[in-house]
């Protein structure tokens, strides 16, 4: 089982990337290519390390806890999240790994069909982990 630090440091990362992730779009915006796939990179390592080291054994104990799994707004939530925040990582790895073996960044904007909806699953998986937070932790604080 995850800690409330360990939750709580996670959330504090994606909150950081999530604005990593802003960041890196205003720059791209203003055509500051290298500067948007730096922070892009920076933003799919820290989210590498909180799924490896807090959101994968958290998830995991779900399924290792006794009894039956009952589905509830929060399991649903859960399990969005998980699908999302997977396949939106698995993206954001392959685009910055493509981005980085380019010596061209001209041809980085052959990826530009997958950035926005990779973006978009990547900050509803974040939002939708701040919503899971909010509703365990702060839930058993005040119980």
């Amino acid at each position: 089982m995850v800690s409330v630090m360990e939750a709580t440091v996670s959330l504090v990362i994606q909150i950081i990337v999530l604005a990593l992730l802003t960041v890196a779009v205003v720059l791209k915006n203003r055509k500051k290519f290298r500067e948007h796939g730096i922070l892009m990179t920076t933003s799919v390592v820290l989210h590498i390390i909180t799924i490896l080291y807090v959101m994968v054994p958290s998830f995991s104990s779900f399924f290792n806890s006794p009894g039956t799994i009952v589905i509830d707004v929060i399991v649903i939530i859960s399990f969005i999240h998980v699908a999302l925040g997977l396949i939106a990582v698995a993206l954001g790895i392959w685009l910055t790994a493509s981005w980085h073996f380019k010596t061209d960044l001209q041809r980085c904007f052959s990826n530009k069909k997958l950035m926005k909806p990779t973006l978009t699953m990547w900050v509803t998986a974040i939002l939708l982990g701040v919503i899971m937070y909010i509703t365990f932790w702060v839930g058993l604080l005040f119980s």
